[in-house]
């Protein structure tokens, strides 16, 4: 099969700028974790370290807010997956609404399914890495950070393989999707197509990420100014109310600067991943059904 990197990455790029609502579905988790940020962030103003009541009653806070937190995360990230993996095979396809709302209905009809992939992989694929760098971290906290540079080649080596796992999710969603399969028989397909185009998706993914990289340290490393002088500033006259002020200030623009930069590259990256597995699995050339161009009635 012919498959032609720079044409999906092109592609990519026109579905990703042209269709910025479907920022707002990749943007979704980051808002939700600004929400739990600050509400785990709140109760600390509260805290008296002479009251053993109200410390015990913000840890319990702190508590339930995680556990919710977990939960409206996953389903709020679930729906937005599930819409913006439907609007990418419309904007591919050149069929149907690509409308916010549209797409956020029409994208209900996918919903359990979606979640029953996400838990599948992440509960499975997604377990190995977590597990794997928890021991890392713990390690390293043994031997002061030693364990680090002697496990980098592993986890240079394991980079692409993450990778892999973000592909088969990906896969997994738009076979959902594209072929109407259950949550697993779509991961199964999609490990089928994962590990029969390997090196495609790594070397996509791969572009993807360090490109990402780039942009993040020309846009977003300068905002890190600020909290890099609060060590500065704490040595100064400057009183600790001053600093929490700034520190405030400046979570007001970091975050929706990172929440904003977040949507683009994720809208991005599922493009790249959502549209090579539709070419490999359906050939569009084949088809006759690539669509260069949007439908007329159809919005953004």
């Amino acid at each position: 099969m012919n498959f032609d990197y720079g044409n999906v990455l092109t592609r990519s790029f026109q579905i990703a700028w042209k269709h910025k609502s479907f920022w707002l579905f990749s943007m979704l988790p980051m808002i939700v974790g600004i929400f739990i940020f600050a509400a785990l962030v709140a109760p600390v103003f509260f805290l008296d370290g002479s009251n053993d009541e109200m410390t015990a009653l913000v840890f319990a806070v702190w508590v339930i807010v995680m556990i919710l937190g977990i939960v409206v995360s996953l389903l709020v990230g679930t729906a937005g997956s599930a819409s913006l993996l439907l609007g990418i095979r419309r904007a591919e396809r050149g069929e149907g609404s690509t409308a916010f709302l549209d797409l956020l209905r029409d994208g209900l009809a996918y919903f359990w399914r979606t979640l029953g992939v996400i838990l599948i992989v992440q509960l499975t694929l997604g377990l190995v890495f977590t597990i794997f760098f928890l021991f890392v971290g713990l390690l390293s906290f043994v031997t002061m950070g030693l364990a680090t540079i002697c496990l980098q080649p592993v986890m240079i080596l394991l980079t692409p393989l993450s990778f892999l796992v973000i592909a088969v999710m990906d896969g997994a969603l738009m076979a959902v999707i594209d072929e109407n399969l259950g949550a697993w028989d779509a991961v199964k397909r999609a490990l089928q197509v994962v590990r029969e185009h390997v090196w495609k998706f790594i070397i996509l993914t791969i572009i993807v990420y360090f490109g990402s990289t780039i942009l993040s340290s020309i846009f977003v490393a300068p905002a890190m100014i600020p909290v890099m002088a609060v060590p500065i500033f704490m040595e100064t006259e400057i009183s600790g109310q001053m600093v929490i002020l700034a520190l405030i200030l400046f979570s007001c623009i970091f975050f929706p600067l990172m929440t904003l930069f977040s949507g683009v590259i994720g809208t991005l990256m599922n493009s790249v991943l959502g549209l090579t597995y539709l070419r490999l699995v359906r050939p569009a050339v084949e088809e006759g059904i690539f669509a260069s161009e949007e439908p007329k009635n159809a919005t953004s």
